[in-house]
């Protein structure tokens, strides 16, 4: 049994510590981010530029004679509407500090969870415990609510401070991270299941 635990105990810590490198890295690219766009939002009006492609708006704005700053949006959330319809830095600003908030918090927020369970096992804890299906469960959520929500969460922001031009396209649901989504809810039943075993072995003895 020590053998055993021996070998599985390294690679266990191994990751904990990339999970902590990944989760405060993410925290700080979000500040970093939010921070680089709150600085291109000084800038005037003048040096966005709106740029329809064959499917996609690009939005850029120039940081330097040499570096340009430029994000990419689907037709299908942002309408291919006359560009003098729009201020293209409203359009640059909201595209790029949704994304950037939602994908890093769902990304910080899972991060976490799986962090938590990890820990739990190098403590010397048992990883099926109420704690970890509550864990698991919670990751199941974020992943389902961010493959449902964050493309529809995009367009109503460009609808309220972009366009003012109605149209909900609901073809950005992630059913590949949906399914990911449920997946993990049945392990964490597992989990669950696994826990209530363990309370009912330990309150025999």
């Amino acid at each position: 049994m020590n053998g055993i635990e021996f070998k599985i105990k390294p690679g266990f810590k191994r990751m904990y510590t990339a999970l902590e490198i990944g989760y405060w890295g993410g925290i700080g690219l979000l500040i970093a981010l939010l921070c680089l766009d709150l600085w291109i939002g000084l800038k005037p009006q003048e040096l966005f530029s709106a740029e329809k492609g064959i499917a996609h708006w690009f939005f850029s704005v120039p940081l330097s004679d040499t570096v340009t700053k430029s994000v990419m949006v689907h037709f299908a959330y942002f309408q291919p509407i006359d560009p003098d319809r729009f201020h293209a830095k409203n359009a640059y600003l909201v595209v790029s500090l949704t994304n950037a908030i939602l994908v890093f918090c769902a990304y910080i927020y899972s991060i976490r969870q799986i962090r938590y369970i990890i820990g739990d096992i190098l403590s010397g804890s048992s990883p099926f415990s109420l704690a970890n299906a509550t864990r698991l469960r919670r990751l199941g959520i974020i992943v389902i609510l961010y493959s449902l929500l964050a493309k529809l969460i995009l367009n109503i922001l460009i609808i309220l401070f972009v366009t003012g031009i109605f149209s909900i396209n609901l073809g950005g649901i992630s059913i590949i991270g949906i399914i990911i989504g449920i997946l993990v809810l049945f392990v964490s039943k597992i989990f669950k299941y696994g826990a209530l075993l363990q309370e009912e072995h330990d309150s025999t003895l």
